[in-house]
């Protein structure tokens, strides 16, 4: 099979999705995805999952639409008919949708004719206990459905912007911090940490001392933060170097490492994002006077399965199948890891639903986080 694009023109669009990530400026990203899959339009939303506004919802098109059909969207999205095909898509899968099975409805006539979306290739780039975020191209009426060169761009595509959007999200969170008041640091989640300029930890939060500990790739020793991997070690002794040199100038602003690894006891790729940011503030922390920087440690916890199992009365396949949801594994692919059919995949996560009384899977991901 032919990409519609050459490596040029995708690597340039893997270099603007990343961009979007660290800057926020996603319009370079979004309007090559529209120009390469020849689409009317490219979306995005990331959402917090206890809020009813998205955080952030970026969109481009290439015609003018009426106002109100795009208010209409919003107010109305969860009616859409077509949500039943991303319904049960774990994290990094992506789905081909002819709307125009639904065309007989009140939803597709009042939104998708005057918003042209007839055709569509949706994704789900984050679906988490916390956030959901979602990708989309359209096509209208007067345009063929996504043909297999397009689907296969995307396919490649949506890994970036899922890991993109990760960061973006992250970042997003964090940026903040250096303007926050020590409370910062008595956040359950995260391993929180204020260094000065030589790498010595001056003030840490309670699940830092509790889960910064060998033999973990990041672990504290001689009240230092302390990594494996020497080139990750190096880059982090760097970042602290350069942001505590910007402490209380009100410049500067927050770098990242990120590292991989295999958790061997859940046979599941860990990531973990580590952030750096200058402290702009003087006043905000007491007695320290020296130049310092936050130092932030995010990375994914383990879950009770035992509990979970016995409470829910989950059979052996559901509960295998419960762990990869949680880990984020497709379920394309679990089709061939557990030798089953797609639909019977679904039979099994319908019934999980309904043991666990959730309807959907981010309502499940917020459920099984209560047993960590």
């Amino acid at each position: 099979m032919t990409l519609a694009i050459s490596t040029g023109e995708l690597s340039e669009l893997i270099e603007q999705i990343y961009q979007g990530a660290l800057t926020g400026d996603w319009d370079a990203a979004l309007i090559q995805l529209m120009e390469f899959t020849q689409s009317n339009k490219a979306l995005f939303v990331l959402k917090k999952n206890s809020e009813a506004k998205p955080l952030t919802l970026e969109y481009r098109a290439n015609f003018a639409f009426p106002a109100v059909a795009w208010i209409d969207y919003q107010a109305r999205a969860h009616e859409d008919p077509s949500r039943e095909h991303v319904q049960f898509l774990t994290e990094g899968e992506w789905v081909n949708v002819n709307k125009r099975q639904y065309e007989d409805s009140s939803y597709y006539r009042d939104i998708n004719v005057p918003l042209k979306v007839a055709y569509g290739l949706a994704g789900v780039l984050c679906r988490d206990t916390h956030h959901e975020s979602l990708l989309m191209v359209n096509r209208g009426e007067e345009d063929q459905p996504y043909q297999a060169s397009e689907e296969e761009l995307f396919d490649i595509i949506m890994p970036h912007f899922s890991r993109a959007m990760h960061i973006y999200k992250e970042l997003r969170l964090y940026k903040n911090y250096s303007n926050l008041t020590k409370s910062i640091i008595d956040q359950q989640d995260k391993a929180i940490l204020v260094c000065d300029e030589n790498g010595t930890i001056v003030i840490q939060n309670q699940f830092s001392e509790q889960n910064l500990l060998p033999p973990s790739s990041i672990y504290v020793s001689n009240n230092k933060i302390c990594i494996e991997s020497r080139e990750s070690q190096n880059q982090l002794e760097h970042f602290i170097r350069e942001s505590s040199k910007l402490a209380y100038k009100s410049i500067g602003s927050q770098e990242s490492i990120i590292i991989e690894q295999q958790d061997h006891d859940q046979e599941n790729d860990e990531v973990i994002l580590i952030t750096v940011a200058p402290v702009k503030d003087s006043r905000q922390f007491n007695n320290i006077e020296v130049p310092c920087c936050i130092v932030t440690i995010n990375y994914q916890h383990q879950v009770n399965w035992v509990n979970i199992q016995k409470q829910f009365s989950l059979t052996p396949k559901e509960i295998q199948l419960t762990q990869a949801l949680y880990f984020k594994k497709k379920l394309s692919v679990l089709t061939s890891e557990l030798n089953v059919s797609h639909n019977t995949l679904k039979t099994h996560l319908k019934s999980i639903f309904l043991k666990l009384k959730v309807n959907s899977q981010t309502e499940l991901l917020v459920k099984l986080s209560l047993f960590r």
